[in-house]
């Protein structure tokens, strides 16, 4: 379904619904959507967020955000309650932005009269909507194709800044956290782990990674959650000293984003926490092979990147489905020194474009 004139033109836009439950990446990911939305829509209008209860903090403090509603859990007697307690609020609009079966069934439940979606939706999310027609089936990133709903509702979409909130939130404790390191030199953030095995950069390989950054003088950080603990442990163990500080599992993720945010240079996957670097305006260097860097890579934040991409002859990207990965290994094929090459590079022109 396609339309020549914002879809939006023929209702009020006075309520605003924004609907992305999950997960940390894709919460990431929309909200420049959400502050390009402010911008149109002016100080008058009233924005609000559909988020699941962990998520939630994410959204703390949002300048361009006046309430947030969070779902505790999946239970069909929770999203009941949860859609009653949006349709009260009397939205003029939902936009569901993450096209999936419950956002679907939660944008129908706010009673908006209009209720936005994308084109290429799955799990009958298309059932739900007014207006499935945010062009999703592009090859770009879901940074753009989020902006799409700029279109649909006739406001112009906005460059993407760093998400300046993000970083406030936890500065002091994470510049307590990163204090040694910082005095002693440039300091590389490495994010051990991601949401699947496929999507991780092996152990082994990032202590040689440590190894090289440590002997070009710069101070490892290993960052991550709980689920990384052990991994991030015998990295440390093994690599003799040229870990910095072991970070993982110890930073919540107010505090993960203040900590990304003192780091010179992040090194990691496609993961939620890769792209909340990128939201507060770190250099990254992406590693790649089970997703495709066009649609996830790095390269929509404000700050420079570099993607490493060792799998593209067997796995070509455009034909890649995160769900379903055909390399297993794609990752590992990564070599330690091209990591740490790139980081180093990456440090290089970052130094080169501040001094300017």
């Amino acid at each position: 379904m396609s339309v020549s004139f914002p879809v939006a033109d023929h209702y009020g836009l006075n309520r605003i619904l924004l609907v992305k439950l999950s997960s940390l990446g894709d919460i990431v990911h929309a909200l420049p959507l959400l502050e390009a939305l402010r911008a149109g829509l002016g100080k008058q209008a009233h924005i609000a967020w559909a988020i699941r209860g962990k998520f939630a903090e994410l959204l703390e403090g949002n300048p361009f955000l006046d309430a947030v509603y969070s779902l505790e859990d999946s239970s069909p007697e929770s999203i009941l309650r949860f859609g009653k307690t949006l349709r009260n609020q009397r939205f003029d609009v939902t936009l569901d932005t993450q096209g999936l079966l419950v956002s679907g069934f939660i944008t129908r439940l706010s009673g908006a009269p209009l209720r936005i979606g994308m084109d290429a939706n799955r799990e009958g999310n298309a059932f739900f909507l007014t207006h499935p027609v945010v062009g999703a089936k592009q090859r770009i990133h879901m940074v753009d194709k989020l902006m799409g709903f700029c279109n649909a509702v006739g406001i112009p979409p906005l460059p993407v800044a760093p998400q300046i909130y993000l970083v406030e939130g936890e500065k002091r404790t994470a510049s307590a956290l990163l204090a040694d390191a910082k005095r002693k030199g440039p300091v590389i953030g490495c994010i051990v782990g991601a949401s699947t095995p496929e999507k991780t950069y092996p152990a082994t390989q990032w202590v040689e990674v440590a190894r090289q950054l440590a002997n070009q003088g710069a101070q490892v950080v290993l960052l991550g959650g709980t689920k990384e603990a052990e991994a991030a442990a015998e990295i440390t163990a093994q690599s003799k000293g040229a870990i910095t500080v072991n970070l993982v599992g110890k930073t919540p993720v107010r505090t993960l984003a203040s900590t990304l945010a003192l780091c010179d240079i992040i090194v990691g996957g496609d993961s939620g926490p890769t792209h909340l670097a990128v939201s507060v305006g770190t250099p990254v260097v992406g590693l790649y092979g089970v997703t495709d860097p066009v649609r996830t890579g790095p390269q929509w934040g404000s700050a420079i990147s570099l993607v490493l991409d060792y799998a593209e002859k067997d796995a070509p990207p455009e034909t890649r489905r995160p769900r379903h990965s055909s390399l297993t290994d794609a990752l590992s094929r990564i070599p330690s020194k091209a990591v740490s090459d790139a980081a180093m590079e990456l440090l290089r022109r970052a130094s080169v474009e501040k001094a300017s």
